[in-house]
């Protein structure tokens, strides 16, 4: 019988060892990897809603609505985090010691807080997303993304309101930056609900 150029073996290659193809699969290995990650997640997201709603008592429940309780624990869940990991980073991390990376001194206070700013920053972010806004239908990649603009707002409420309150007007810093928050901690909250994730239009 004659073969087709098709059926043919490519020169130089043998009959005995016919060409293997990988079926582009996972193993299960990785699946069960992946499995145990959505696990944990839910586990965690579970365990913080239930301690939170814990703290959501009666006279709670008729002042201040469940979303925004959860958002202001889950808030302060996030400041927790953010001054325990601000001590562990400059007393331990850094050992108070300024760093050198060659072009540019970076003090240990400055780094401890760029540090500690990252990891808070996607830590709210799940927090927000996943405790106080869970309903939200918006897409995950956009609620990263309107997340991120409103902290970059934040923090321009924050750098520009100090200059004008101390710098300009003469108040004091600590009345000032109190002031600066109320401020800040109410646009958060605002936006994250109405503009990040939009939960006003969930059922």
């Amino acid at each position: 019988m004659l073969l087709s150029e098709e059926a043919r073996p490519p020169q130089g290659m043998d009959w005995k060892y016919p060409i293997e193809t990988k079926a582009a699969t996972s193993s299960p290995s990785d699946t069960n990897r992946r499995t145990d990650k959505k696990v944990y997640f839910c586990n965690m997201r579970r365990i913080i809603t239930r301690l939170a709603d814990t703290f959501y008592i009666k006279p709670l429940r008729r002042l201040i609505p469940q979303e925004t309780f959860r958002y202001a624990f889950v808030g302060g869940l996030n400041l927790l985090v953010n001054l325990v990991l601000y001590w562990f980073c400059f007393n331990f991390v850094l050992d108070k010691q300024d760093t050198d990376f060659g072009i540019v001194v970076v003090s240990a206070p400055i780094l401890a807080f760029l540090i500690t700013f990252v990891v808070t920053f996607f830590t709210g972010f799940y927090l927000a997303r996943n405790i106080a806004f869970g309903k939200s239908q918006v897409h995950g990649g956009k609620q990263l993304f309107r997340y991120a603009q409103v902290v970059a707002i934040n923090i321009a409420i924050n750098y520009f309101g100090l200059k004008l309150l101390v710098e300009t007007l003469g108040f004091y810093p600590s009345l000032s930056n109190a002031a600066i928050q109320v401020i800040t901690v109410t646009f958060s909250y605002l936006a994250q609900r109405f503009y990040t994730f939009r939960t006003h239009r969930c059922s």
